[in-house]
């Protein structure tokens, strides 16, 4: 019989080699990966910040922005063109003003670059200090709402006023100092003064919660989206569950700068049936479009007359909706061309400096596969709204669209 334990001893000294030459290529894999991480390391702790921002920038919209083409912009080109000038920079407010001019020849409506200080402006939610709301109305920065006992209600600051110079923008730091202002109904013109009265202190009271609903008149329900929020699909629900008694409802997309795509496709679901497609979107990989459609997460559907308010500050996934229901014949588009910014961004990188860069990474199209970056949503009724009604506490697209809701 075959002893094969003793058949087997020859060959140990074999097997012992195999074994030391996988451990040594073990170890020196070990090793080199080591020196890789090492040299990184070393190479980002001695390379100037400047230089690892820029790289940081030009690397992620390089690998990950929407189109190949950089929009006809020979990309690499122009970071070789802005380095030596933001390596240069004497500030960091300089490096980003570089940085944000290089990004801004792309000519999209969603890739920006912040500075550390715009990005700890908006994480502070600086945009309550000053007590006012602004909206803009073709060029100009018009106060919509003014909070009592407020900095802007003490420099003397009312709806419809329009601010020539230094308007205050949400998410930013208050602008504190001298503001130039017009009244739009007398054509009067002055300057004042904007200053902290309790320093640190919020009205967010005077900032709009990204849902609001209510009824008009006596046969109208009213539901304003100031936003599309996190899972906003219940508050949702409720609000449509409300109103949802009426037999016309008016939709209040004005203001609206996008948000989250489930929150559109849920808010699109009470409107249009479960699948209805919002909008197509393919990055820069993508060998077929994703498609965004319709969802019954709010739990509700709505089948009255439906009248939609949009503008110039109707953004994004604002306008994806807007589209949609016009697209489908669902309800009547009443206001101004809405803002042409209709991008998808699946990347928000923060920056080795604190700062924050945002890349769009699809490419955003209608039902009938038509781009709505650049061309947006025209209303089915134009009408106007001016900072004198503003001034004056009147709203003509919201009285079109009862106009219209009550003729039907």
């Amino acid at each position: 019989m075959m002893d094969f334990e003793a058949a087997a001893v020859p060959y140990w000294p074999i097997r012992r080699r195999k074994l030391i030459r996988r451990n040594l290529a073990f170890l020196a894999a070990i090793a080199g990966l080591a020196c890789v991480v090492l040299f990184i390391r070393h190479r980002l702790v001695t390379e100037p910040i400047a230089d690892r921002v820029l790289d940081q920038v030009a690397t992620t919209v390089s690998v990950r922005y929407y189109d190949r083409s950089y929009h006809g912009v020979d990309w690499d080109g122009l970071v070789a063109h802005y380095r030596p000038l933001v390596e240069s920079a004497p500030t960091v407010d300089r490096r980003y003003q570089l940085l944000q001019a290089m990004v801004a020849r792309l000519g999209d409506s969603h890739t920006a670059v912040f500075s550390p200080d715009e990005v700890n402006g908006v994480e502070a939610a600086d945009a309550g200090t000053t007590g006012a709301v602004f909206v803009t109305i073709g060029r100009d920065r018009v106060v919509a709402r003014v909070a009592p006992r407020s900095p802007a209600a003490s420099a003397g600051l009312r709806p419809g006023y329009i601010i020539a110079e230094g308007a205050p923008v949400a998410g930013s730091h208050a602008p504190w100092g001298p503001l130039a202002i017009r009244d739009p109904v007398t054509g009067r013109s002055w300057s004042t003064v904007l200053r902290p009265i309790v320093p640190g202190r919020s009205y967010d009271a005077v900032i709009p919660a990204d849902l609001d609903w209510g009824t008009i008149g006596s046969d109208v329900g009213y539901l304003r989206m100031a936003s599309f929020p996190n899972n906003i699909e219940e508050e949702l629900g409720w609000a449509v569950s409300d109103i949802g008694r009426h037999p016309a409802m008016i939709l209040d997309l004005r203001g609206n700068p996008g948000g989250l795509i489930d929150a559109v496709d849920a808010t699109a679901g009470i409107f249009l049936p479960e699948g209805a497609l919002v909008a197509t979107g393919t990055g820069r990989y993508s060998l077929f479009r994703r498609r965004f459609a319709a969802t019954a997460d709010a739990g509700i559907r709505y089948d009255g007359t439906l009248a939609v308010l949009v503008d110039g500050t109707s953004e994004s996934g604002a306008e994806a909706l807007a589209s949609a229901l016009q697209a489908y014949h669902r309800g009547v588009i009443i206001g101004e061309p809405t803002a042409r910014h209709v991008l998808g961004v699946e990347v928000e990188e923060r920056l080795a400096d604190g700062g924050l860069l945002r890349v769009a990474t699809l490419d955003m199209r209608d039902v009938r596969g038509i781009a709505l970056e650049g061309r947006g949503v025209t209303p089915d009724i134009t009408v106007a709204r001016t900072p004198a009604d503003i001034a004056r506490g009147r709203d003509p697209q919201l009285r079109a669209a009862l106009t219209y809701l009550k003729r039907l």
